[in-house]
């Protein structure tokens, strides 16, 4: 088997009452069959007190309001303080550590719920790195279509090495993985459409040529771009032709007409006003969309918007690094999913959308906190949006839903976000 965690996996530590939040409230925490036959055996005074805490029907720890039935006044779990750790759950045992399996490849990492987790993934102004580590078991779970994982892997590998060059800006490397999986989708519908047995056969032959076809331009453009970067370091200027045309088709791009200002300006306001109709796994959510919206659409006009938010890209220039990370964070953590149901453009604009409207929510702190975001609420913008997305089963699914099905999330509409 093949293991891959990020490189930061092994430093986490949590810091229980020491933690800005705690992972003990807002959300039901599902208890594992062993734990629950644990709990049941229980004898005793200790066994009557876990058990008046456990909702046995429901396969889960009992709350009292929005907390956890064992979550003291100080933050601490009573359960570890009065039964020892190894009375926990796997659910509370792992957090914010969570596996996932694709055939013999297992890929480790943290959610970025946990505000210490957050910190690793995203206050490090290094470059994302992965370790790998191969052993000779096997994986005994679902197996899984090894040719479609190997190209899902090469895709991958080729989105992080466009949102690795700080070059450009993190709204161009954006746009550039858009584009590129928006190439690949098609092909990876029509191996779908081929059904399980022709996809063994020579019938995927033709769809697997135009996948590297398409995936051999991209390498050899990065790798082009690498040498201009490096003539350029050089006082040598290697710039063709038709690479000065693009530039100036960029260039046309960046001119863009007032009309197509107010749209970029109207969807980003849309995008946030869905996020208002989610279930609410924090209380203060609808309060914190509100807020965006007030502060960055109902007190400014499109043109105010666009030079807000250029003020704001520039005063975090030394930090964009941040917004690389939450990139591919939600990349690494999401995007071989398109194993299972073949959707990797769904996967990669929920990757752009997430990390747009965090930025927005960073965006409004800034304007409150007289324009100074400092990093702990970059965190807690992160950790919240983490929290509210990614840990409501309902809440997950209705947004990839949206992301694939609803107009407005056409790529070409999210560009639209990016170029204002």
């Amino acid at each position: 088997m093949e293991f891959r965690m990020p490189s930061y996996y092994n430093q986490f530590k949590c810091i229980a009452d020491k933690c800005p939040d705690t992972c003990c409230a807002g959300w039901a925490i599902v208890i594992d069959d062993k734990t629950i036959e644990t709990y049941k055996d229980m004898t005793g005074e200790a066994g009557e007190y876990v058990r008046d805490k456990v909702d046995f029907e429901e396969g889960i720890y009992k709350r009292h309001g929005e907390r956890c039935a064992f979550l003291n006044d100080c933050n601490l779990c009573d359960l570890i303080i009065n039964q020892g750790e190894d009375k926990l759950c796997k659910t509370c045992t792992r957090y914010p550590r969570h596996f996932e399996e694709y055939g013999n490849l297992v890929e480790a990492a943290l959610s970025m719920s946990c505000p210490v987790a957050a910190g690793l993934i995203i206050d490090n102004p290094d470059r994302d790195r992965f370790k790998c580590r191969v052993d000779e078991t096997k994986n005994k779970g679902e197996k899984v279509d090894k040719k479609l994982l190997d190209v899902l892997l090469r895709v991958r590998k080729l989105i992080f090495a466009i949102t690795a060059d700080r070059t450009k800006s993190i709204d161009q490397r954006m746009k550039e993985i858009l584009l590129l999986t928006e190439k690949v989708q098609p092909r990876i519908f029509d191996y779908e459409k081929l059904g399980a047995k022709r996809r063994l056969s020579a019938f995927s032959k033709g769809i697997f040529q135009k996948l590297d076809e398409i995936l051999d331009k991209c390498q050899h453009d990065l790798s082009q771009r690498a040498l201009s970067q490096d003539d350029g370091k050089n006082g040598k200027s290697k710039l063709s032709k038709k690479k000065k045309n693009n530039y100036i088709v960029l260039r046309q791009s960046e001119d863009r007409s007032q009309e197509d200002n107010n749209m970029g300006y109207q969807l980003m306001k849309e995008y946030i006003d869905m996020f208002l109709g989610l279930e609410n796994i924090n209380e203060d959510w609808p309060k914190t969309m509100g807020e965006i919206i007030s502060l960055l659409y109902h007190r400014h006009i499109p043109e105010e918007y666009k030079s807000l938010k250029s003020e704001f890209v520039s005063a975090m220039k030394t930090r964009e690094y941040e917004y690389e990370h939450i990139l591919n964070y939600f990349i690494y953590t999401y995007f071989l999913g398109g194993i299972y149901d073949y959707n990797i453009l769904g996967m990669v604009k929920l990757a752009v959308v997430s990390t747009l409207i965090i930025r927005e929510m960073g965006m409004a702190k800034w304007l409150q906190n007289e324009k100074e975001l400092r990093v702990e609420h970059q965190l807690k913008c992160a950790y919240s949006y983490s929290r509210q997305v990614e840990h409501s089963e309902d809440n997950q699914l209705a947004f990839e839903g949206i992301l694939t099905a609803h107009p407005k999330f056409e790529t070409e509409n999210i560009i639209s976000t990016l170029e204002l």
